[in-house]
C-alpha cells in the first residue's frame, strides 16, 4: 500500500516538456517563472532584480486571461482580496500625519506605496497562476527545482558577501536613470548591486551578506524559505550530480548563514530541524530520525570547533538592538491605535526625534542614531501601520487559512507549504518579506491549492462565476455602502470644530559649567561638575513642570494641549499649543514660554548658589586642616587658590536661561478629512463583505473557494 508521500513522488515524475524556446508558439507555459528565477543573478547584476519578476507576472496574468478554463481559488481568497482593497485605500491617507511622527512628506510616499502595491499584486498573480496551470504545463517537480536553484544562488551570493564584501558597482539600469531618481534611497536599494552591508552589530564593522537581494534581512528570509525546496529537489528528486553536490552546497551555506548575524534565520533553521524530526516521528520512521539526529549532532560538533562558533557567541552576546526594536514596535502599534486603527496610514512615517531624545537624529559620525521609520523592522508591523488593525486581520487571516489547509502534511506540497508558512509566521515579526520571499510563499500555497483542487474543487469554476455574477448584481449595494460610509466620515469631520496652533521656538543656552571639588577628594583639585544630566529632554520636563504651568492662566489644564519637539541635534525647543480659540492658543504659548524661561533661570540660579556653598565649605575645611593637608602648607595653599578662583568664575557666570527666537502666527490645524472619509468607506466595504459572506447565496463562504 503506497503512502501519501509515495503518491506525491509519483506525481512529481513529470518533467517540463522539451520545446524550442526560441519559437514563441513552442515555449512552455512555465517560462515566465523559469525566466524570473533561473537567471536571477543576471537580473541582479543588471539592476533588474525587482523589475523582471514584476513584469513577468503580467505575462502570467495574460496567460490566465487567455486560457478559457475553470478558475481555481483557494480558501481565504476573499480575505486577501479585501486586504488588497485596504492597500489601495492607503493611497488616500498617505499624507495624514500619524501621532509622534514628523509632519510633511513628499511625493516619495506615493512611490513607496506604489512599489509595495505592485509587489502585492505580483504575489497575487503568481498565486493564481500556479494554482490554475495544469501539472503538464507547470510540473511541480520543476517548481521545486527552480526554488532549489534560488537557494544555490542565495548561497553563492552569501559566500561572495563574506569573502569579498567590497563588491559594489553601478548597474546598467542605474547608469541610465536620471540623477534625481537614482539618488532616491528606495530606487538605490532596488537597482544598485552590492554583495554585503557593512554594519557594526558586534561593535566593529562587519560584512553581512545580502546578494542577490537588497538587504541582509531579505537574504536571511529568502535563505530559510528556499531551503525546504532545495532539500526535496536536490536530495529526494535530484539527479546523481545534484545528490553529490547537495551536501557540499549545504556545508558551504553554513558560512554565510552564521556570518549574516541573522537571528531570525537561525530560529527558522532550529524550527525546521525540530519540525522535520516531528514529521518523521509522525510517519513512524525511527531509522530516519536516528540518522537525522546523528547528522545534526555531528554538524554541531564540527561547528563548535570551527571559527563560526565564535561569531555565534558574539552575536548572542550583543543583543543591543532588542530594546530599540521593542520600542519601535510599541510606538508603531500605539500610533496606529491612536491615529488610524481601521485603515492605517498607507505607508511608513519618520518618528519625531528618537527614543533617546526628542532632538536625536542621524549625524555624519553616527548615521545609525536615527530611529527607523514606524512600520519597519517586520512585515507585520508594516501591515498594521499601513493598513490598520482591520487590514492586519485580513492579512493574517489569509495565511492562517492557508496553514489550516496544509498542516496535516499528507503530501509533499502540504509538507513544504507548512514549513514555509511557519517560517513566514516567525519572519513577519522581524523581516520585511515583501518581494521574492512573499512570492515564494504564494508559490507554495498555489501548489497546495492546485493539488487539492483536483480532488475537491471540481465545480470551482462554476462557483467563481456565480460569485462574480452576484458581485456584479450587488454593485448598487456596494456603492451605497461605500458612499454612505464616506459621507458619514465627511460629516463627522465637518462637524468637528477647528483647532488652532501657535508655536514658540526657544533657543536654550548651554548649562553653565561650574567648578567644584572632586567629590570629597583630599587633593583639593578643581573638577568639572557633571552637566550631562541637563539635556533638552530634561528641559522639556521642566517646561511641563508644575512650577512652569502654575504661572499660566490655565495652569495644569494646559498640559494636555501642549507638545514639545526639537529639530534633530539642536538646542532649540519648539513648544506648540493647540486650542479651539485662536486668541487663547497664542496667549497660552506666550505665557508658557515666558514662565518656562523664568523657571529655568531660577533653576540655574539655585544651581549656582548650591555650587558656591559647596566651594566655600571646602575652602573652610582646607583652612581648618592647615598643615595636615597632603603635601603640607604649599599644597593646601594651591588648593585654596584654585577654589577661590572657582568661586570667582561661578560669580561671573551668567544664568541666562535662553530666549524666544521665533513666535509663529496662529494657524488653523489642517483637518485631515481624508482619514474619516476613507475609514468610513473601508467600513462600508467590510459591512458588505460580512453581509454577503453570511448569506447562503454568497459562494465565497462555501468550502473550497
Amino acid at each position: 500500500m503506497t503512502t501519501t508521500l509515495e503518491r506525491g513522488r509519483t506525481a512529481l515524475s513529470a518533467t517540463p516538456e522539451r520545446r524550442r524556446w526560441w519559437r514563441w508558439s513552442e515555449r512552455p507555459a512555465h517560462w515566465p517563472l523559469t525566466l524570473a528565477l533561473l537567471p536571477f543573478p543576471l537580473w541582479w547584476a543588471l539592476g533588474l532584480r525587482t523589475l523582471v519578476p514584476m513584469l513577468l507576472t503580467l505575462v502570467m496574468a495574460d496567460q490566465l486571461l487567455r486560457a478559457r478554463r475553470r478558475v481555481v481559488l483557494g480558501r481565504g481568497t476573499a480575505l486577501w482580496v479585501l486586504f488588497l482593497v485596504f492597500v489601495v485605500l492607503g493611497a488616500f491617507v498617505l499624507w495624514v500625519q500619524a501621532p509622534a511622527t514628523e509632519a510633511g512628506g513628499g511625493p516619495q510616499r506615493l512611490l513607496v506605496w506604489a512599489y509595495r502595491l505592485a509587489w502585492y499584486l505580483a504575489a497575487t498573480t503568481t498565486l493564481l497562476w500556479v494554482a490554475n496551470l495544469r501539472e503538464s504545463e507547470l510540473p511541480t517537480r520543476w517548481v521545486y527545482q527552480l526554488l532549489g536553484v534560488m537557494f544555490v544562488w542565495t548561497t553563492v551570493g552569501g559566500l561572495a558577501g563574506v569573502l569579498a564584501p567590497g563588491i559594489d558597482f553601478n548597474s546598467p539600469l542605474e547608469l541610465l536613470m536620471p540623477g534625481g531618481l537614482r539618488s532616491n534611497s528606495l530606487v538605490q536599494s532596488i537597482v544598485h548591486p552590492a554583495v554585503a552591508d557593512i554594519q557594526t552589530v558586534l561593535g566593529r564593522p562587519e560584512a553581512r551578506p545580502k546578494a542577490p537581494f537588497a538587504f541582509a534581512n531579505s537574504w536571511g528570509s529568502a535563505m530559510a524559505l528556499f531551503l525546504p525546496f532545495f532539500l526535496v529537489a536536490w536530495f529526494r528528486d535530484g539527479r546523481t550530480w545534484q545528490r553529490v553536490l547537495g551536501p557540499i552546497v549545504l556545508v558551504a551555506s553554513a558560512v554565510p548563514i552564521i556570518y549574516s548575524l541573522n537571528r531570525g534565520l537561525w530560529i527558522c533553521l532550529v524550527i525546521g530541524a525540530a519540525g522535520f524530526v516531528v514529521l518523521q516521528l509522525r510517519q513512524g520512521r525511527p531509522w530516519q530520525i536516528l540518522v537525522t539526529i546523528g547528522l545534526l549532532v555531528a554538524a554541531a560538533v564540527v561547528f563548535l570547533f570551527s571559527p563560526l562558533s565564535t561569531v555565534l557567541d558574539e552575536r548572542l552576546a550583543n543583543q543591543h538592538s532588542n530594546d530599540r526594536r521593542s520600542q519601535l514596535l510599541e510606538q508603531t502599534v500605539v500610533s496606529t491605535w491612536q491615529g488610524s486603527p481601521v485603515v492605517g496610514f498607507g505607508s511608513t512615517r519618520d518618528l519625531q526625534g528618537g527614543f533617546a531624545s526628542i532632538a536625536s537624529g542621524a549625524t555624519p559620525d553616527c548615521p545609525a542614531c536615527a530611529v527607523p521609520p514606524l512600520g519597519t523592522q517586520g512585515h507585520l508591523w508594516l501591515v498594521i501601520f499601513s493598513q490598520g488593525f482591520v487590514g492586519a486581520f485580513l492579512f493574517l487571516g489569509f495565511f492562517a487559512i492557508a496553514l489550516w489547509q496544509c498542516w496535516r502534511c499528507r503530501t509533499t506540497n502540504e509538507i513544504l507549504c507548512t514549513f514555509v508558512l511557519v517560517f513566514l509566521g516567525m519572519q513577519l515579526l522581524i523581516y520585511d518579506t515583501l518581494g521574492i520571499p512573499l512570492m515564494t510563499v504564494m508559490i507554495a500555497i498555489g501548489l497546495v491549492t492546485r493539488e487539492q483542487a483536483t480532488h475537491r474543487l471540481r465545480n470551482a469554476d462554476q462557483l467563481v462565476r456565480i460569485a462574480w455574477r452576484r458581485l456584479r448584481g450587488a454593485w448598487p449595494v456596494v456603492t451605497i455602502a461605500v458612499g454612505l460610509g464616506a459621507i458619514i466620515g465627511g460629516v463627522v469631520i465637518a462637524l468637528t470644530p477647528p483647532v488652532y496652533s501657535t508655536k514658540a521656538s526657544i533657543l536654550l543656552t548651554n548649562p553653565p559649567v561650574y567648578l567644584a571639588t572632586g567629590g570629597g577628594a583630599g587633593d583639593g583639585e578643581a573638577q568639572v561638575v557633571d552637566s550631562e544630566t541637563v539635556t533638552i529632554d530634561t528641559e522639556a520636563v521642566l517646561l511641563l513642570s508644575e512650577q512652569s504651568l502654575s504661572r499660566t492662566e490655565d495652569g495644569e489644564s494646559l498640559r494636555d494641549r501642549v507638545s514639545v519637539t526639537a529639530p534633530a541635534n539642536t538646542r532649540v525647543m519648539v513648544v506648540e499649543v493647540r486650542d479651539e480659540d485662536p486668541w487663547q492658543s497664542a496667549r497660552d504659548a506666550d505665557e508658557l514660554a515666558e514662565s518656562y524661561l523664568l523657571t529655568r533661570e531660577n533653576f540655574l540660579a539655585e544651581r549656582r548658589d548650591l555650587t558656591l556653598r559647596q566651594l566655600r565649605s571646602r575652602i573652610d575645611e582646607l583652612g581648618q586642616e592647615g598643615t595636615e593637608a597632603d603635601g603640607g602648607l604649599e599644597s593646601a595653599a594651591q588648593a585654596r587658590a584654585s577654589l577661590e578662583q572657582a568661586v570667582t568664575s561661578v560669580l561671573l557666570t551668567p544664568t541666562t536661561a535662553g530666549e524666544v527666537i521665533r513666535f509663529s502666527d496662529t494657524t488653523v490645524v489642517r483637518r485631515q478629512w481624508e482619514l474619516p472619509v476613507v475609514t468610513g468607506a473601508a467600513l462600508g466595504v467590510i459591512a458588505v463583505a460580512v453581509g454577503m459572506s453570511a448569506s447562503r447565496r454568497w459562494p465565497w463562504g462555501r468550502p473550497g473557494v
